[in-house]
């Protein structure tokens, strides 16, 4: 996913280990209208897919589609340790088209 460029200042993750591999990175601008621009890895292939509300949408859980993909970033709890950034307990919910769903527990970061 390092190849692919996404737009935006500031950056949002979930992995399932607070330093193992990002499943979906995310990207957007604060208090913008432009839809937030994510990259996910499903089943050792890339999809792009975006989220409205930028980085401000992102922030507290969001939902990304795009490629026949629907994702949702649910927090599940308050952040653990601190810092400006840091990681929020989540779910990633994953739903493709005509297919069935899978649920995925890790941690949401968002930050600079």
């Amino acid at each position: 996913m390092q190849n692919e460029p996404l737009n935006g200042e500031l950056r949002c993750g979930f992995g399932t280990t607070a330093n193992g591999p990002l499943l979906l990175i995310a990207a957007g601008n604060v208090a913008s209208k432009v839809p937030a621009e994510a990259l996910v890895k499903i089943d050792g292939v890339v999809a792009r897919v975006s989220s409205p509300g930028g980085f401000n949408g992102m922030v507290k859980g969001a939902t990304f589609t795009g490629s026949g993909h629907t994702l949702r970033i649910t927090l599940t709890g308050p952040a653990t340790g601190g810092g400006e950034s840091p990681p929020r307990p989540a779910t990633l919910r994953h739903e493709r088209s005509g297919s069935t769903t899978s649920n995925i527990v890790g941690q949401w970061v968002c930050g600079p």
